[in-house]
C-alpha cells in the first residue's frame, strides 16, 4: 500500500515513524515553551492589571473601572492556570507508548478544534466583562460604546483566531496528517 500519495509530497518524510517522532518531540518543546512564556505573561497582565485598577488609590477610577479590573485581573489569571495545565501537558507526553497509542494521542492532541478545551472561553469571556465595565463608565452614550468595545474585541478575536489557524496549518497539522496516516497504515496491515 502506497500511503505516500495521500499526503502532500511537501510531507512524505513525516510518514517514517522516526521522523515523525522528531517532529512531535520538536513542536511538543515548542509548546512547552509558548505555554511558559504566555503564563507567565498573563500572570504579568494579571498583576499589572490588579494595581492600575483594583488597588490605585485613585479617585478618579470608578467602579466601571474597579469592577472591569477585577473581571480583567481573573481572567488573566484563569488564562495563566490554563496556560500551566497545557504547559504540565505537553511536558508529560510519553513517547514510550506503544506506537498505535502514541499516534492516536498525537493525533488528538494536534487536532485544530477540541471541545474539551472550551473551558478557555471562560477568560475570553471574563476580559469581555471588563470592556464593557470599562466601556459603561468611560462615556455619556454607553451603548454606543459598549458596542464600539464589542466590534473591537471580535476583531481581535478573530484576527487572532486566523494566525492561530495559520499556524496549525504550517506546523501541526502535517503532524496530525502524517500520525494519522500512519495509524491507518498500521491498522491495515
Amino acid at each position: 500500500m502506497n500511503t505516500k500519495n495521500n499526503i502532500s509530497d511537501k510531507y512524505n518524510h513525516l510518514l517514517d515513524i522516526n521522523r515523525l517522532m522528531s517532529g512531535l518531540k520538536k513542536e511538543d518543546a515548542r509548546n512547552v515553551r509558548i505555554s511558559r512564556i504566555f503564563q507567565w505573561l498573563m500572570g504579568g497582565m494579571s498583576l499589572l492589571y490588579l494595581l492600575v485598577f483594583v488597588v490605585n488609590p485613585d479617585h478618579d477610577l470608578t467602579w466601571g473601572d474597579r469592577v472591569g479590573g477585577v473581571c480583567y485581573v481573573v481572567g488573566f489569571l484563569v488564562f495563566a492556570i490554563i496556560f500551566k495545565g497545557f504547559q504540565d501537558e505537553y511536558k508529560s507526553i510519553d513517547y514510550g507508548l506503544p506506537t498505535m497509542v502514541m499516534l492516536k494521542k498525537a493525533a488528538e492532541r494536534y487536532r485544530l478544534f477540541q471541545p474539551k478545551k472550551l473551558y478557555a472561553l471562560i477568560p475570553v469571556l471574563l476580559v469581555d466583562m471588563g470592556l464593557v465595565f470599562h466601556s459603561l463608565d468611560g462615556h455619556q452614550d454607553g451603548s454606543m460604546s459598549i458596542w464600539d468595545f464589542q466590534l473591537f474585541y471580535l476583531a481581535c478575536l478573530v484576527g487572532g483566531l486566523g494566525v492561530g489557524i495559520m499556524i496549525w496549518r504550517v506546523k501541526q497539522k502535517p503532524l496530525r496528517d502524517a500520525a494519522r496516516e500512519l495509524l491507518r497504515e498500521i491498522e491495515s496491515e
